[in-house]
């Protein structure tokens, strides 16, 4: 049997109106163009400091981390936050995916 692969998407952006009208949300917009069947895909909106805690992160085998309005060299607490994940993720060599903003930070 094989394994269900499983992503996590931090978000940070908030849902635009039509994302919300027209998918339910910036993450059904990600897992319909980049998931696959049988995946699990999870979110964090960390735009408004939601984050998963540290020791799962190692469960997942690859994250994406999506646009947002904001300077990706900004100095607030979520982005500084999302920062210091993005540096462990590295060490722990994890496949990540970063977005207009989200390859920038």
């Amino acid at each position: 049997m094989v394994e269900q692969k499983k992503y996590l998407l931090f978000l940070a952006a908030p849902d635009s109106e039509f994302a919300k009208k027209a998918y339910g949300g910036y993450h059904n917009v990600f897992v319909s163009f980049l998931g696959d069947e049988g995946e699990q895909w999870d979110s964090f909106r960390v735009v408004d400091g939601e984050f998963s805690d540290e020791k799962d992160l190692e469960k997942y085998d690859g994250f994406v981390i999506s646009g947002s309005s904001h300077d990706a060299f900004q100095d607030t607490n979520w982005i500084l936050k999302l920062s210091h994940i993005i540096k462990k993720l590295d060490e722990m060599k994890k496949k990540v995916l970063g977005i207009c903003f989200g390859h920038q930070i």
